[in-house]
Formats: structure tokens, C-alpha cells, sequence
């Protein structure tokens, strides 16, 4: 490692099981209060999303970890472009087809409307979706892949239990996101995808690919589903 106490960091415990507890709840927390219970959400979504960012930050600086010590940890390495782009195309076919073959006029697009047409996005729906893309993933991949992965690693006792829990978590915030758009069969259901999504992101972490492999095809997954998003704004309008 750089040297930044490399020693110390290779041979420092983690945060107590509690705590690290709480930050893979904090995900949860954010959007079951900002979005599912609206409670003051312009000052707590901002809030524990910052929370979020500064978490790891703060972490990677208790263990003494320099810039090369935290990439070496969260797996920042040679990204292979064509790898993350070829999984994350068929993630997106894999969405799509999903939703054209079973979901499509099964699934009232009115609450989605409802919640752009509230926020003021749906004029510019598609560069919103764009950015959010880019930074949802961005965020995700740091805070999940990045940090969360890596700190449960020592504790999950082997690469399936720890493949299982990270895409647990990671699938269990996506509920509260989807209860205030969907029904809640539905919301369920959809949930449980992504935790498989979630759990292939991990997978593929633990089998080497680079972060941003993992980055890279989850922004196309999520413009799928922001594709399906549009279809159904689409649908709504047509009343």
C-alpha cells in the first residue's frame, strides 16, 4: 500500500458489528423517512446522503488508508470497458423483456405520474433520467460495492453468505422508494429484482471485476428502468 500506514490498515479491525449495522441500514432509513414517509424530505433525503458519503470517507481514514489504499479496498482497478458494457446490455434487455412480457398493462403508471408530474420533471424526464443514472450508480456503487462489500467481507463467512447479504441490503431500500408509486405486491416483487441485482453486482465484485466494471452496467440497467418509467408516463397520459 501507499504509505499512509499501510500496516495499520491491513491489520485494524473494522467498526463493531453494530455500527456497521446502522450503515447498511442507513440506505433504508433515508428513504423510508424522505421518500415513503415524506418527512421533510428536502432536508433529510440531502442529509443522509451525505451522512453516506462521509461514512466511508471517515472509515478509510480510521484504518489510514491513502488514495491507493482506499482504490486497492474498494477494487478500483483496471476496468475491463467491454466486460461492464456487455453485462450491463444485457441486464437492460433482461429488464425490458421482463417488463414487455409480464408487466406491460399490468401496471398503472398513474402514481409514477402523479410523482414526476409533483417534482416537475416530466418536460425534461429524459435528461433527469440521464443524471440520475449516472449519479444513482455512481453513489450505489461506492457506498455498496465500494465500501459496505469490503466490510462485510470478514464477517459474512464465505463468498455466498456475503454475495446473499449484500444484495439483501442492497434490495431492502429500493422497497421504500417504490412502496409510494406501486402496489404493494408489486413493490415487493420488484424489490426481490433488485436484490438479485444487487447480489450480481456483488458477485462480480468478489470474482475480480473492477469497480468500474460494476459501474458501468448498472447505469445501463438503470436507464432501462428509466425507460420503463417513460412507458408508463406514457401510458398514463393516454389515460
Amino acid at each position: 500500500m501507499s504509505g499512509t500506514g499501510g500496516s495499520r490498515s491491513e491489520g485494524s479491525r473494522g467498526p463493531a458489528w453494530p455500527l456497521l449495522a446502522v450503515f447498511c441500514l442507513l440506505p433504508a432509513i433515508q428513504t423510508a423517512t424522505a421518500v415513503w414517509l415524506e418527512i421533510l424530505p428536502a432536508v433529510t433525503y440531502p442529509l443522509l446522503k451525505a451522512v453516506m458519503i462521509a461514512v466511508p470517507l471517515a472509515v478509510w481514514r480510521w484504518r489510514g488508508l491513502g488514495p491507493r489504499g482506499v482504490a486497492a479496498r474498494i477494487g478500483l482497478t483496471r476496468p475491463r470497458p467491454l466486460a461492464g458494457a456487455g453485462i450491463g446490455a444485457a441486464m437492460a434487455a433482461i429488464i425490458a423483456a421482463g417488463y414487455v412480457l409480464v408487466l406491460r398493462g399490468a401496471v398503472d403508471g398513474a402514481g409514477i405520474a402523479a410523482k414526476v408530474d409533483s417534482l416537475g420533471l416530466r418536460e425534461h424526464y429524459w435528461a433527469m433520467a440521464v443524471v440520475i443514472s449516472l449519479a444513482n450508480a455512481a453513489f450505489e456503487e461506492y457506498y455498496w460495492r465500494g465500501f459496505l462489500l469490503s466490510e462485510l467481507r470478514p464477517l459474512a463467512g464465505g463468498s455466498v453468505r456475503l454475495i446473499v447479504l449484500a444484495g439483501g441490503l442492497f434490495g431492502l431500500h429500493h422497497l421504500f422508494a417504490l412502496a409510494p408509486m406501486l402496489a404493494w405486491p408489486l413493490a415487493a416483487g420488484c424489490t426481490a429484482v433488485t436484490m438479485v441485482a444487487g447480489g450480481f453486482w456483488a458477485w462480480m465484485r468478489v470474482r475480480g471485476f473492477s469497480l468500474a466494471d460494476v459501474y458501468v452496467s448498472h447505469i445501463l440497467a438503470d436507464l432501462a428502468i428509466m425507460g420503463i418509467g417513460w412507458d408508463l408516463l406514457q401510458q398514463a397520459a393516454r389515460g
